[in-house]
C-alpha cells in the first residue's frame, strides 16, 4: 500500500512539474527554445529590426558542450532570457541583442547583451507596470544557488549574466544516462 501511495505521489509531482514547465521547453531543449525566442516575429523579442516600432535584431549562440540541465534550471534560464529581452525591447532602444548560453565544466551561463541606451543599475526602482524585472531575475538565479549580474551605463548598452552551478548529479552529458 505504501509503495502504491509513493508511486501515486510521484506521478502527481511529475504532473505538477510538467504543468509549471513553459510550453517552449516541452518539445525540445533550452537551446532550441532560446533560438526560437530570437526568431524574427517571435513576440516582442525577435521582431525584425528596421521597421517602424521594430525590436532589436537578436542573435543566439551556444558555447561549450551542452549537458542536460535540471528542469528548474531550464525554466529559470528561459524566463530570465525572456525578461531581459522584454527589458531590451521596452527600455533600451537597441538595434541588436545577443543571447549566449555557455556550458563550462562547473557552471552554465546565460548572457544577454544589447547595444541600447544603457542605464545606471543602482537607480533601478520597482516597476509601476506590475513587471518583475531585474529583482525577479536575480531571485530566480539565487534560488538555484547561482549568481546574477548586470553591467550597464548610460549610452553603453546592457549586459545581463546568470551563472548556475553544475554538479555530477544535477547535469548529465547530452544523451547521457544516470
Amino acid at each position: 500500500r505504501a509503495r502504491r501511495a509513493a508511486q501515486d505521489n510521484l506521478t502527481e509531482a511529475r504532473r505538477f512539474v510538467r504543468a509549471l514547465t513553459p510550453s517552449d521547453l516541452e518539445h525540445g531543449s533550452l537551446a532550441a527554445a532560446l533560438e526560437r525566442l530570437c526568431e524574427p516575429g517571435a513576440g516582442p523579442y525577435g521582431a525584425d529590426a528596421g521597421g517602424p516600432g521594430a525590436g532589436p535584431r537578436v542573435r543566439f549562440s551556444v558555447s561549450g558542450t551542452p549537458v542536460e540541465l535540471p528542469t528548474p534550471y531550464e525554466v529559470a534560464l528561459l524566463r530570465i532570457a525572456q525578461s531581459a529581452l522584454a527589458n531590451t525591447v521596452r527600455h533600451a532602444s537597441a538595434s541588436r541583442a545577443e543571447i549566449t548560453l555557455s556550458f563550462m565544466d562547473a557552471s552554465v551561463t546565460l548572457d544577454v547583451v544589447d547595444d541600447g541606451q544603457g542605464f545606471e543599475p543602482g537607480s533601478v526602482r520597482p516597476s509601476s507596470e506590475g513587471g518583475f524585472g531585474l529583482p525577479a531575475m536575480r531571485s530566480r538565479a539565487e534560488s538555484l544557488g547561482g549568481t546574477f549580474t548586470v553591467e550597464s551605463a548610460p549610452g553603453q548598452g546592457t549586459a545581463v549574466a546568470v551563472s548556475l552551478p553544475l554538479s555530477d548529479k544535477g547535469s548529465l552529458p547530452a544523451g547521457g544516462s544516470a
